[in-house]
C-alpha cells in the first residue's frame, strides 16, 4: 500500500498550505465515514484507505505552486571507497537520484536500479553488488557521509546508514557534515564525501589540492592523514602505517564508526 501511495504522488506538486488543509480534510473524512456503515456509497471497507490515497492524490494534483514532497531532494549520502557515488533522498527518505563522480562508480551504478527504494535498501544494493566487490578489498576504506538541509535529519540519517548491512558488513565509517559541502564539492567535480577527505588532509598539508585527492581511494587520503597527523609523512613508520599499530583514528573507521562532521 505504501508503494502504491508514493507512486501515486510521484511528480504531484502543492503548496505546504494546500497539503495543510487536504489533510485535515481527509482526516475529517476519515473519521466521518468510520461511523458509517460497511460499503456506504458501494465502497467495501477494505478500499476505504485506497480510496483516501487516490482522493489526496487527485487534491495534491490540482495544487498551483510550491515543490514536489516526491522529487525535492533534502539529504544526501556519499558512498566512497574508490566508486564515488552519491545518493539524494526526498523528505519520505527515498532515493530519487543516483550519481557517480568518477569512473569506478559509473562501474558500480551501471545497471544497479535504486530510484524510489529507501536510502538503506539503495546502500545495501550497492555495497552489495558484483561490481562493487571488486573494490571492498582487504585495506579499503568504505566511507559514508551523510548532509541534510532539514535540521537534526543528518544524525537520524547516520544511525540509519551504520545499521545497514552495507556498512556493518564491510568495517564501513560514517560521518555527517554541512550540507553546504554539497555543492561545494561538485563545484570541484568530486563527490561530498572525498571532499570533505580533502578538507581533513588539507587542514594538516596546506599543498594539497582537490586534484590530488580527486584521484587517491579513500584508504590513500586517511593513510595521508594519518601520516601527517603523527609527523610520518608518506606513513614510513608509526601510525601512518596499516601494516604497523594503527591510530585510533584508523581503527575506528574500521568498526562502523559514528562521528561528527567538522566543517559546516
Amino acid at each position: 500500500m505504501a508503494n502504491r501511495v508514493y507512486d501515486a504522488l510521484e511528480g504531484v506538486r502543492a503548496s505546504e498550505e494546500l497539503k495543510t488543509s487536504t489533510l485535515e480534510y481527509l482526516q475529517a473524512e476519515r473519521e466521518r465515514r468510520s461511523r458509517r456503515p460497511a460499503g456506504f456509497f458501494g465502497f467495501p471497507v477494505s478500499l476505504r484507505g485506497f480510496s483516501a490515497a487516490v482522493c489526496l492524490a487527485v487534491l495534491l494534483t490540482a495544487g498551483i505552486g510550491g515543490y514536489s514532497v516526491i522529487r525535492t531532494p533534502v539529504s544526501y549520502i556519499s558512498i566512497d571507497v574508490n566508486p564515488s557515488i552519491e545518493l539524494a533522498l526526498n523528505r519520505l527518505d527515498r532515493v530519487v537520484s543516483a550519481a557517480a563522480y568518477n569512473e569506478d562508480g559509473e562501474i558500480v551504478l551501471d545497471g544497479i536500479a535504486v530510484k524510489g527504494k529507501t536510502y538503506v535498501e539503495a546502500i545495501d544494493t550497492i555495497v552489495e553488488s558484483d561490481a562493487m566487490s571488486g573494490y571492498l578489498t582487504r585495506g579499503a576504506d568504505l566511507s559514508f557521509t551523510v548532509a541534510s538541509r532539514v535540521v537534526k535529519k543528518e544524525q537520524i540519517l547516520q544511525t540509519g546508514v551504520e545499521q545497514s548491512h552495507g556498512c556493518k558488513d564491510h568495517g564501513g565509517q560514517s560521518v555527517n557534515v554541512g550540507v553546504e559541502l554539497v555543492s561545494e564539492a561538485h563545484g570541484h567535480g568530486v563527490s561530498f564525501g572525498k571532499y570533505a577527505a580533502y578538507l581533513e588532509l588539507a587542514q594538516y598539508d596546506g599543498s594539497v589540492t582537490v586534484e590530488d585527492c580527486r584521484e587517491m581511494t579513500m584508504s590513500e587520503i586517511h593513510h595521508q592523514i594519518d601520516a601527517r597527523k603523527h609527523g610520518c609523512v608518506d606513513g614510513e613508520g608509526g601510525a601512518g602505517d596499516r601494516g604497523g599499530d594503527a591510530s585510533y583514528e584508523d581503527k575506528s573507521r574500521h568498526g562502523g564508526h559514528h562521528g561528527s562532521g567538522r566543517y559546516r
